[in-house]
């Protein structure tokens, strides 16, 4: 987990643990033992593409998986201290421990109400898509249909486009990536068109941040107009769903 981003923040990585354990006495009687390791900064790319990030962290666990295997049933953060800042530093250079946690200390405050108005919605969505669209679906699908869909997905889309076997013009393209590599000569660092770019470059990486957060805040405060307001299912007469229940574990 990582509090770099909002894309796999602890609350969503740990939220499985209270949910399946409801103390640190039945995770202990139940002789499990979890590890846990947070990023402080790193966000998910970084966790799962950068080589620095990736590569030390899943080292440091490589190593110590004695220690871990040796751990007493419980709950236990994994901390990294590594001073010098090298992913391919020695052993010795830097060290781990496993501090002691609670299960009852990952209590994250979630709207439960909202939720439960989100599953009567999906479900009334769901009645209805199988009732009036469902049944048209099935009569109109055949494997022509599903071979023009299959072709016409935006994510195979975007690539064959650009792909030198169906598109003819990609070939100007590869001919003047040649020239270009043939023609390259370093640039002096304090060229003034270098300066512009990392200006732009960052003014470009700021705007998009912006852009981010005022996304993700609008799509907030939209989810809770939507859904988290005490009476919200009953204005439109949806049927109540059944409270969400704590799932037990397989034996």
């Amino acid at each position: 987990a990582s509090y770099g981003d909002n894309i796999t923040p602890p609350h969503q990585a740990l939220g499985w643990i209270p949910a399946t354990y409801e103390s640190t006495k039945e995770l202990k009687d139940a002789g499990q033992r979890i590890v846990y390791l947070i990023n402080q900064h790193a966000g998910h790319l970084g966790l799962f593409v950068s080589a620095d990030v990736a590569r030390f962290e899943h080292r440091a666990i490589l190593e110590n998986i004695a220690d871990i295997e040796s751990l007493a049933p419980g709950l236990y953060e994994m901390m990294i201290e590594n001073p010098t800042g090298d992913p391919d530093c020695d052993r010795n250079q830097y060290s781990v421990r496993f501090e002691p946690r609670l299960v009852e200390d990952l209590s994250f405050d979630s709207p439960a109400r909202a939720f439960e108005n989100v599953h009567a919605v999906s479900q009334a969505a769901e009645g209805f898509y199988a009732k009036f669209f469902s049944p048209w679906v099935r009569a109109c699908s055949n494997p022509v249909a599903a071979e023009a869909l299959r072709w016409a997905h935006p994510m195979r889309a975007s690539r064959y486009m650009f792909s030198e076997k169906l598109n003819p013009f990609m070939s100007i393209v590869a001919t003047a990536a040649e020239l270009a590599e043939k023609s390259r000569r370093r640039r002096d660092p304090r060229n003034p068109f270098i300066e512009a770019e990392r200006r732009a470059v960052d003014d470009a990486e700021a705007a998009i941040r912006r852009w981010r957060l005022a996304r993700d805040s609008a799509g907030e405060q939209i989810f809770n107009w939507l859904y988290n307001w005490p009476t919200s299912a009953s204005w439109f007469a949806w049927p109540k769903a059944a409270p969400l229940q704590r799932k037990e574990r397989a034996e």
